[in-house]
Formats: structure tokens, C-alpha cells, sequence
């Protein structure tokens, strides 16, 4: 693709082992490439073998961007490069929690040339994605129970984290640099909505959305941003988190509700019965509540909850409707109506538990209304195959 930059595999190699001697005791060279990735892709990954200077081995991945806008100098540079986002992210992670295999281990890296190296975790793990569209039920219920460990695991390591984070992305890119917010104002989307559709969500309960994003308050934690199916590896009986390019400091929860509103940044999407939800749901409240304890409670979660998953809905419709009112276009194995349509029904089933937002909940149910008005054919995301004989 003529939009990514072309990568010069020997001196990608050579920038690797620069970094990789400046962390280790002594002179360390690659050899044994393996190029893993598609030309297509915005990462160039590679596989190499690194020989260190008191003659042990080790494998490891080499990702290197290839993105044209890529510079390590620009001031805005956190905001628009995933490289960056998932450099720091690794960083604050080995920082804040050594040893929890928290995805691969981030071992060294080139800032000017963009490049990553990491441990290899290892070739032929399956990901989350196997058992939940090949496995049976209970196969795809013990990987999203690991999978809501590894992430409830995450966000108990990094509470808090805002600080250190931005500290540790001026060591890494340098300093002056501005501090990422953590979140945009929901305004805007329900602007775009209101548009397409009509509609209005009261001017109150837009701004308590926008501030819970803003100041996430003893919900702040890394969020990874992009948890689906394809980025959560299988190893060793567990779940490692891998891919972090947009993990930022933000609420815990709007990775918390993925399995509620079906994995809404996935090709891979699908919803998950309600005594699965409540199964593995537990699990990711225990893991949580070890730092947060308003995780354990009832109420304050359930609301906390619903408002991220106002947030998902509310920026998904932004991004997403105006392709879906042209036409049905197929996402990975679903089409964008029918995660529409999850959404909304999502949102307005959690808003009416919870008892808030009733604002978004009358908005919810007429948008609902008109869209399946105009897509009397569109089939709402159903469940992944491995529950496919259960009701959502």
C-alpha cells in the first residue's frame, strides 16, 4: 500500500541491535529473520534470533512502524501515533508491574527509526478468537474467564497511573511534551448522531459523561483500548494482552464492558449469554476490586458500567452510522446495522437496570426505533458460535 513507508530490513536490524546492546552487557546481533507480517499491514513484524555476549540465545519480535507521518519529535506525537501509545504503555507496565505478564515483555526500542523489540512469546498460540467461533461453550467460557482476569489484572496493576505515565513518556520522547487527555467530550458525537437521525440527549447527562472520561476519578487505570478477541493470546493455560497501540490512561471500564456490548473495536463480534456475562464479569470485579474497591459493589459498579457503555454506543454511532445508512456493509463476521443495533439495545437494557441516563435511554430507544424502521432486514449481532445454541 502505497500510503505505509517502505522499511529497510538491514537497517532495522542494525538499529535493533544497537538497542538491544545499550540494555545488555555487551555487543548483541540478530540473525535467523523471519518477516511475519503482510505487506498490507501497519506494522512490519519480525521474528529474530539475538545472540548476546556471554553466548546465550533468545528469541524475539522486532515491530517497526510503517507509518508515513511517524516523528518521534512531534509535539502532538502521543496523540497520533500508536507506536508511541504502545511504547509507553509497555513501559509503565514493566514499571509498575514486573513479572505479571502483562503481554510480551517490552526488552528494548529505536525511537528514531520506530521500533520495537519484545520477548517471543512463542509461534502457534491460539487466541481468544478459536474457541469463542470453533470451541465448545465451556472452551469459550474458560478463555474469557482468563481473558477477564488478564484484563482486570491490568487495570488493578496501573490505578492511578496518569502521572506516571506521562513521566514516562517525556523520558522516552522527551520533555515540553503536551499531556494526553483522557477522553474526547461525547458532545460531539451525539452532535453527528443528532444529524443522521434526529434526536437529543439532555445537555446534562452528555456533560456527566464527558467529566467521567475526563476524571475517571478511582476508576483511572491503563486502559489497553483495543481488547478484542485477536489481540488476547493464549499461553500457557492464561491470557496475555498483546498489541497496546491504543492503550492510554482513561476509565477502567470502557475495556470492562467489551464482552457486554460484543467486542465493538473486532472484526471478531459476538455477544455472550447473561449467565456467561455475570460468570466472567465476576471474575474481572474480583481482579479489579484487589485496587478498586467500588468494584465490589453492586450499585456503584452497575452504574459505572452503564456509563462507559453510553460512551461505546454514543461514539460508535458517531463513527460508524453514516457508512451504515448508505449501506449494509459486512465488518469482519458481522455487519455494521446489526452491531448498530446491539448496541442500542445494550444501552438501553443497562440504562434501564441501572436507573440513569434516562435521557440516553429515551434517545437509545428512538434511534432504535427509526433505524429498524429504515433496516427492517438488518439482524441484530447475534452470539459467537460457541454459544450460538443459547440465548444472549
Amino acid at each position: 500500500m502505497s500510503e505505509l513507508r517502505a522499511l529497510d530490513v538491514q537497517e532495522i536490524t542494525a538499529r535493533a541491535e544497537d538497542a538491544l546492546s545499550k540494555v545488555s552487557a555487551g555487543r548483541v546481533w540478530l540473525d535467523e529473520l523471519a518477516i511475519l507480517s503482510d505487506d498490507d499491514r501497519r506494522n512490519f513484524i519480525t521474528r529474530a534470533r539475538a545472540h548476546y555476549a556471554d553466548g546465550t540465545t533468545s528469541s524475539v519480535i522486532l515491530k517497526s512502524t510503517r507509518s508515513p507521518t511517524y516523528d518521534h519529535t512531534a509535539q502532538n506525537v502521543l496523540q497520533t501515533s500508536g507506536f508511541a501509545k504502545e511504547w509507553v504503555a509497555r513501559a509503565l507496565l514493566t514499571a509498575r508491574a514486573p513479572g505479571r505478564r502483562h503481554g510480551a515483555s517490552l526488552l528494548a526500542g529505536d525511537i528514531v527509526g520506530g521500533t520495537m523489540i519484545f520477548e517471543d512469546l512463542g509461534a502457534g498460540h491460539s487466541s481468544l478468537v478459536q474457541p469463542l467461533l470453533n470451541g465448545s461453550t465451556d472452551e469459550a467460557e474458560h478463555a474469557l474467564k482468563s481473558y477477564a482476569v488478564a484484563l482486570g489484572r491490568l487495570h488493578s496493576d496501573t490505578v492511578g497511573c496518569s502521572d506516571d505515565y506521562h513521566e514516562i513518556f517525556q523520558s522516552i520522547f522527551g520533555a515540553g511534551r503536551p499531556r494526553d487527555q483522557p477522553g474526547r467530550p461525547v458532545e460531539k458525537d451525539v452532535e453527528v448522531i443528532s444529524g443522521k437521525i434526529g434526536g437529543t440527549v439532555p445537555i446534562g447527562e452528555m456533560e456527566l459523561l464527558s467529566s467521567r472520561l475526563i476524571d475517571p476519578g478511582p476508576w483511572s487505570t491503563l486502559v489497553h483500548g483495543d481488547p478484542c478477541p485477536d489481540n488476547s493470546l493464549l499461553v500457557d493455560g492464561s491470557i496475555r494482552l498483546i498489541d497496546y497501540e491504543f492503550a492510554r490512561p482513561s476509565h477502567a471500564l470502557l475495556d470492562g464492558a467489551y464482552w457486554r456490548i460484543g467486542f465493538p473495536t473486532c472484526w471478531c463480534a459476538g455477544r455472550i449469554p447473561a449467565e456467561v456475562v455475570a460468570r466472567v464479569e465476576a471474575l474481572y470485579r474480583a481482579e479489579l476490586g484487589r485496587s478498586i474497591p467500588l468494584a465490589l459493589d453492586d450499585a456503584a459498579y452497575r452504574v459505572e458500567l452503564t456509563y462507559m457503555s453510553a460512551v461505546w454506543l454514543l461514539n460508535c454511532l458517531s463513527l460508524r452510522l453514516e457508512q451504515a445508512l448508505t449501506s449494509d456493509e459486512k465488518w469482519g463476521i458481522w455487519s455494521i446495522r446489526g452491531r448498530i443495533l446491539c448496541y442500542l439495545d445494550v444501552a438501553i437494557q443497562l440504562t434501564d437496570d441501572a436507573d440513569v441516563l434516562p435521557g440516553i435511554n429515551k434517545a437509545a430507544q428512538m434511534w432504535l426505533s427509526e433505524l429498524h424502521r429504515r433496516w427492517p432486514d438488518a439482524e441484530p449481532l447475534g452470539p459467537y458460535p460457541a454459544f450460538a445454541s443459547k440465548s444472549p
